[in-house]
């Protein structure tokens, strides 16, 4: 039965695991759903106008906060040694386990765009305080055209005009590859958690953080010190360090960077979760 597939026994299981969630995680997921709250009350008490840059950066915050969270307070206990014998006994597979706890740390991201979206819209249709716009995309393209817009409109300005080449310029920066880049990078970041809950038996989410944030710097420097050793930035001046090119060179090597970045991290992400499958089944307690 160790990777066996049966519907009743995973909607079971779905179930016992759904359970477990909202009592342990429910009423920090319906905090971090309402974070936009504290902003709108902002902007009530102080009398003020919120853009919709910020509260969209917010949501995302509360998003990468509910992903370092729910592995750790949901499932912290799969992997310890007294507390995790319930979890290996019970009478489902392996890959039900797997799957199970894989859909609720994946969900638990799109729940909290959503909801939190969902409420500030909400606060958007109230005649009184500051939100005067609604968040109307959550890709990077789109709220990065909605915050041209919007500061165009302070200053009279139609940014967005097609006879404006400027901002096009600047716009074809912000690519698809940044919306997939924004997707895959959370997909990878909610899989960091769950193999650092299987991984770490104690202080799960520091130790899952360091570790990230060393291996992200260490990475970094080494792809910076490879793109300088190679000359791979062709809009950088070798003796001089300055602009020897057009915008539209940049943003082709920007935008081709970002599709190359994004199928490595895919390949990575796609190993990662493997890992995770086979640090579950061969789980020791």
């Amino acid at each position: 039965m160790n990777n066996t597939f049966n519907i009743n026994r995973f909607g079971s299981l779905l179930a016992f695991d759904g359970k477990k969630y909202i009592r342990s995680f429910g009423l920090s997921l319906a905090i971090l759903c309402g974070l936009n709250l504290v902003l709108w009350l902002l902007t009530l008490i102080f009398n003020f106008t919120m853009p919709t840059f910020p509260r969209w950066g917010v949501i995302y915050f509360a998003m990468f906060l509910g992903i370092i969270m729910v592995p750790s307070k949901a499932f912290g206990d799969i992997n310890l040694s007294r507390e995790g014998v319930r979890f290996a006994m019970l009478p489902v597979s392996n890959l039900e386990k797997y799957l199970s706890y894989l859909l609720f740390c994946l969900l638990t991201p799109v729940v909290i765009i959503l909801g939190s979206w969902a409420i500030d819209s909400l606060l958007t249709l109230l005649p009184f305080g500051g939100f005067d716009h609604y968040i109307k995309h959550l890709g990077i393209m789109g709220i990065m055209k909605d915050f041209f817009v919007e500061i165009g409109a302070l200053n009279n300005v139609d940014v967005v005009s097609e006879t404006n080449e400027d901002f096009q310029k600047v716009f074809s920066m912000f690519g698809p590859g940044y919306s997939w880049s924004l997707i895959i990078g959370t997909v990878f970041s909610v899989g960091i958690f769950m193999f650092g809950n299987l991984l770490f038996k104690t202080h799960k989410t520091a130790k899952t953080l360091a570790c990230m944030i060393g291996i992200s710097y260490v990475v970094s420097m080494l792809m910076q010190t490879f793109f300088m050793a190679k000359g791979i930035f062709p809009w950088v001046d070798g003796d001089t360090m300055g602009i020897s090119a057009d915008l539209d060179t940049i943003t082709n090597f920007v935008n081709g960077a970002m599709d190359f970045s994004n199928i490595i991290n895919a390949v990575l992400t796609i190993g990662l979760y493997i890992g995770i499958f086979f640090k579950l089944k061969t789980q020791k307690y």
